[in-house]
């Protein structure tokens, strides 16, 4: 299951300014991460999850790739690559729940008690992480008890 619209996530990774063409399925999706997705595709989640905050966009940044990775290659391993897309996944898919930008990015980088006290951008970056916030979000988003 995908939570969200690709055109939403694609947004998140930066669209076509960052990523050159939108992905518009699933598969163009996964092609383009196992291609290889910009570096730039790091500033612009981290610039999405936290904003006016470079300690936590640092430290969201750091989620998909050491800052000594960035600065050596011009594109994303595959790895991060995935990790880079789970976390745009996230944020477009709070937003989505939220209605609110701002909303979603505090609901973000607060600690959370059902994900062991942890702000949900960093629970996501593995796959059972993001599962767990994609659920807590879907649950949120459909107004089910979290």
């Amino acid at each position: 299951m995908y939570p969200v619209s690709v055109a939403k996530v694609a947004a998140a990774l930066g669209g076509a300014r960052t990523l050159g063409v939108v992905p518009h399925t699933i598969g163009e999706l996964a092609d383009a991460v196992a291609h290889g997705l910009p570096r730039a595709v790091v500033r612009q989640i981290a610039g999405e999850a936290a904003p006016g905050d470079s300690a936590a966009r640092r430290r969201i940044a750091d989620l998909v790739a050491s800052s000594a990775t960035l600065k050596r290659s011009e594109r994303l391993s595959p790895a991060a690559g995935e990790r880079a897309e789970r976390l745009a996944r996230v944020v477009a898919l709070a937003r989505q729940a939220m209605d609110d930008v701002e909303e979603a990015r505090r609901w973000l980088n607060e600690p959370h008690l059902l994900l062991g006290g942890r702000p949900p951008i960093e629970v996501a970056a593995t796959d059972l992480g993001a599962r767990q916030v994609e659920r807590i979000l879907l649950n949120i988003e459909y107004g089910l008890p979290v």
